[in-house]
């Protein structure tokens, strides 16, 4: 699913406690999953039981606005008072989902009156829902199919802003210059090779390269707790198609070696490497002449998962 960084304003964050966080990420660092939580991040909502306890500790007054609400990384949902901001109910990290929900208990249990992707520090899509359904889902709290109350949200490719598209008039209030139709026009990631140690191998597609007619600029960030880095990449249809069949021969069993023929920076991926798990060789031959390797515990669906963030990069760009 895709993931959701903090694009509103870093005083927000700075005062929720959550700077630290939210630079750390848009620097390509991981943060280790189920790390220590930080102050002000909601409530974890894992059982119908969490939920009693959350709304049993609000005001009466509360308990019949909705709630603030973000599905972190881990697919778990969380919850803070209405008024709270977002990145500090997430403590300043990516998010599979945010906005607002409110509860009603009935004979079978608690239930979603109301639902809605609004948060202006996230700016999620519409397309946020399947993960909140999951995150409810687990939780045993029933639901309906969708948002009730969906917003659209558009990053405007001139000046840098999202507006909140009203009426379907995709048109940016801060500078007149028309939005995009898709959500997806900010930093995608093409990999993002990571685990519970700390071990984190990324490559990102940063929107059309500003040099290179017909490209994707991107990057690789490798992001250890002993040694951290970042390359410059430049990405044409071929090399995304390339690493399509790089994924195809993974499934099979085998390990790759992507970009290992041309110009620029390369990357191995070696299925059992001298830890008994997946490991990721980034070399760059052309410019330091350095070579990192990085041993990674990948989920089983890792595969899977990165099929999807291909077909999403290839959706969301058309390069040559």
């Amino acid at each position: 699913m895709t993931a959701y960084a903090y694009v509103g304003p870093l005083d927000i964050a700075e005062a929720a406690g959550a700077l630290e966080a939210v630079e750390a990420a848009a620097a390509g660092s991981v943060p280790r999953a189920g790390a220590t939580s930080r102050p002000g991040q909601g409530d974890r909502i894992r059982t119908p039981a969490d939920l009693d306890a959350f709304l049993s500790s609000r005001p009466q007054d509360e308990l019949h606005e909705p709630h603030t609400f973000v599905v972190d990384l881990s697919g778990t949902l969380r919850l803070a008072p209405r008024r709270s901001e977002h990145v500090a109910c997430a403590g300043g990290e990516a998010v599979r989902a945010a906005g607002e929900l409110a509860f009603a208990r009935t004979a079978q249990g608690w239930t979603v009156t109301y639902a809605s992707n609004q948060s202006t520090g996230y700016c999620p899509d519409v397309e946020s829902w399947p993960a909140v359904a999951a995150a409810l889902a687990r939780a045993g709290i029933t639901h309906g199919s969708a948002y009730t109350h969906p917003i659209t949200y558009r990053r405007c490719p001139e000046c840098g802003e999202w507006n909140s598209v009203q009426d379907a008039h995709f048109v940016c209030v801060f500078c007149d210059a028309d939005l995009p139709a898709s959500h997806r026009t900010g930093p995608m990631d093409l990999a993002l090779l990571a685990d519970e140690e700390g071990n984190a191998v990324r490559i990102t597609v940063l929107g059309r390269h500003p040099q290179v007619p017909g490209r994707l600029e991107a990057e690789i960030v490798v992001a250890t707790p002993f040694v951290q880095g970042r390359l410059a990449l430049a990405l044409s249809r071929s090399r995304l198609e390339t690493w399509g069949r790089a994924l195809n021969s993974l499934e099979s069993g085998e390990d790759i070696a992507w970009m290992a023929v041309e110009r620029g920076p390369s990357v191995f991926i070696h299925l059992t490497g001298e830890r008994d798990c997946p490991e990721v060789v980034v070399e760059d031959q052309m410019i330091s002449m350095v070579t990192v390797r990085v041993p990674i515990s990948l989920p089983e669906d890792w595969i899977a998962s990165h099929r999807q963030r291909l077909s999403d990069v290839l959706a969301a760009h058309s390069p040559h």
